[in-house]
């Protein structure tokens, strides 16, 4: 598909992304969330997919993912990424959730320094650094739209410094799996994280999920776990700095 516009994707979705001209929700009055979440609830009463968690768990190798896409963020209430736009060094450019390669699940934040946003791009030397945040995403029991999912590592790769490429510098990585594999071996032995354990992962309630409220060809909204916010998506066709 062409790049996600006001012309590729459909006219009852254009009020939203109306809204998301509000910085994606990084500088929303009130009054815009509170639009932004009365469209959402008429999209989610009309949403045209069925168990749209199925085959995310990458097991039978179908092509019949639903969520199986490059999605660029528009919308989101969430605040632990609203919260990003007050920092005075850095401010979030392009916000992805990548699932081309399921079971993994990969948010990409790119940052740029706040100063840069303060003058004409071509005024000032571009510099970008990219965090990406690798999940294990899995279908949950009993909720055919709830993707729960597992943090595995967390990479801040810079990108471009004063207008010069440095992707081929070595990037920061947090290997996260580790804690995975204390928490299944003391499991059986405490009160409260059977939930957390790998045994426990696939349950309805089990922690760290989201729900997809809507979700068609170009558009995905989700919300996050409480006391997490929503989240609007469209469809895009890379997700290069």
């Amino acid at each position: 598909m062409a790049n996600a516009s006001l012309y590729s994707i459909p006219s009852y979705c254009v009020p939203l992304v109306a809204i998301a001209s509000y910085d994606r929700g990084f500088a929303a009055t009130p009054k815009a969330r509170t639009e932004a979440n009365d469209i959402i609830d008429q999209l989610a009463a009309v949403n045209p997919t069925e168990n749209a968690a199925r085959g995310i768990d990458g097991n039978d190798f179908s092509d019949d993912v639903p969520l199986r896409a490059i999605w660029r963020m528009i919308w989101t209430s969430a605040f632990d990424v609203v919260s990003l736009g007050a920092s005075p060094i850095a401010a979030p450019s392009a916000i992805y959730q990548v699932i081309t390669d399921p079971p993994i699940a990969t948010n990409i934040i790119d940052f740029i320094p706040r100063v840069q946003t303060f003058f004409p791009s071509s005024s000032v030397p571009a510099s970008l650094l990219r965090a990406e945040v690798t999940t294990r995403a899995s279908s949950r029991r009993g909720s055919t739209n709830r993707v729960g999912l597992f943090f595995e590592g967390v990479k801040l790769q810079p990108i471009e410094l004063l207008g010069q490429k440095v992707d081929n510098l070595p990037p920061l990585s947090v290997d996260l799996t580790w804690q995975q594999g204390l928490i299944d071996q003391v499991a059986s032995f405490v009160p409260g994280l059977e939930n957390f354990s790998s045994e426990g992962k696939d349950d309805v309630d089990a922690p760290v999920y989201f729900d997809v409220e809507y979700l068609d060809d170009e558009l995905l909204i989700i919300r996050q776990q409480a006391p997490g916010g929503r989240f609007a998506l469209v469809k895009v066709d890379n997700y290069d700095p």
